[in-house]
């Protein structure tokens, strides 16, 4: 994380704060579970050991009133600890809402490349009652984060300011996540970016040389994403000094050969957060080899749920085509959709280490631990 950012330190007037917002709450929770949380949270805070906080938890405790940073925290708790303990909660902790299912980009390792994928019945836009009734709901039963993404380019869609002003406005979504290819980036949709106090704006970006880049992230015009990154930086840093939103650029090392230092000496002036990772094989994903020695139970289905734009609900994006659909949010809640018969059985089957015995589960690179 960027020096760009303040963050709390061990020392007794932040220990003080934070205890002190924890006994406030503490006085009027009247939910055991959550009671038992901020007691074990309390304790290590009175013990002087600020470990649980993550940088990304200070940040957002810097930029929000002390009478939100005990509900924040028991979210934040449970996002890092029930899915490795496969502790069911009532609705899923985290959404991912998708705006558009369609992207301007063809890139070299993502499934828009499936011609089969980029057609009906796939391919759609959200209808705006659809998304109300989907953050009204997230609201009201507690989901603790929102993103904005999934399997098409966000800003695509005519009404994005709309949703990010609408999902402001809610007490109980802490985190709003936008991942973007920065392509319709305007002046006026950066300042709605950071008047919607979005926590987090990811920028995919996977290289640092115009040739590479172009190559990897097809339709792409380089020159034109790096200028759009460094207005969107500038707009921030001119105009909402106190805000909260951090710039991150986020690549994939699809060639196995990007010079790391490089490609953050060139995206760090103008972001908060540089990172690269290997790509998983996701742009074919059906007719990837089975992965024989993948039996780890896969944690989003413990902490989150994809939101397709025709409602349709998902364990994760690598099942781009929905062979996994476990219900849909048009005609049931979301907790009737998070408590289904489908998800029980997803559920069951990885945790008894049979992910083998669903496709795509049986052939996703990705190992949880």
């Amino acid at each position: 994380m960027s020096d760009k950012f303040t963050f709390l330190t061990n020392n007794e007037q932040d220990i003080k704060k934070l205890i002190s917002a924890m006994e406030k709450y503490i006085k009027i929770c009247s939910n055991k579970i959550d009671l038992d949380i901020l007691n074990f949270i309390l304790k290590s805070f009175k013990n002087n050991d600020l470990s649980l906080l993550t940088p990304q938890e200070s940040h957002f405790l810097n930029h929000h009133d002390l009478e939100i940073w005990a509900q924040y925290l028991i979210f934040r708790y449970k996002f890092k600890n029930y899915p490795k303990n496969k502790i069911v909660t009532d609705f899923p902790i985290y959404l991912l809402i998708e705006p558009v299912s369609s992207c301007n980009l063809r890139c070299t390792m993502c499934f828009q490349i499936d011609k089969t994928f980029t057609r009906k019945p796939f391919m759609g836009v959200m209808k705006w009652d659809l998304f109300t009734k989907v953050v009204d709901e997230a609201n009201e039963i507690g989901v603790g984060a929102i993103t904005l993404a999934s399997r098409g380019e966000p800003l695509m869609h005519p009404r994005i300011s709309d949703m990010l002003n609408y999902i402001s406005k809610k007490d109980n979504i802490f985190e709003l996540k936008i991942n973007s290819n920065a392509t319709f980036l305007t002046e006026k949709l950066c300042h709605d970016i950071f008047k919607s106090n979005v926590t987090t704006f990811v920028i995919s970006a996977d290289h640092y040389e115009k040739k590479t880049f172009e190559e990897l992230r097809k339709n792409s015009n380089f020159e034109k994403i790096v200028s759009n990154v460094k207005m969107l930086y500038k707009i921030r840093n001119e105009f909402y000094k106190d805000c909260e939103t951090e710039i991150r650029v986020s690549g994939i090392d699809f060639y196995k050969n990007l010079d790391k230092k490089k490609f953050e000496e060139f995206w760090s002036p103008i972001s908060d957060n540089v990172s690269s990772s290997d790509a998983f094989e996701r742009w074919d994903t059906y007719n990837n080899k089975k992965d024989e020695n993948a039996n780890s139970p896969c944690s989003y289905l413990w902490d989150r749920m994809y939101v397709w734009h025709d409602g349709k609900c998902n364990p994760c994006d690598a099942d781009y085509k929905s062979y996994l659909s476990y219900g849909n949010v048009s005609n049931l809640s979301i907790k009737e959709v998070w408590n289904g018969e489908a998800l029980k059985k997803h559920r069951e089957i990885h945790s008894a280490k049979k992910r083998m015995n669903l496709i795509p589960c049986d052939r996703c690179g990705i190992e949880f631990n």
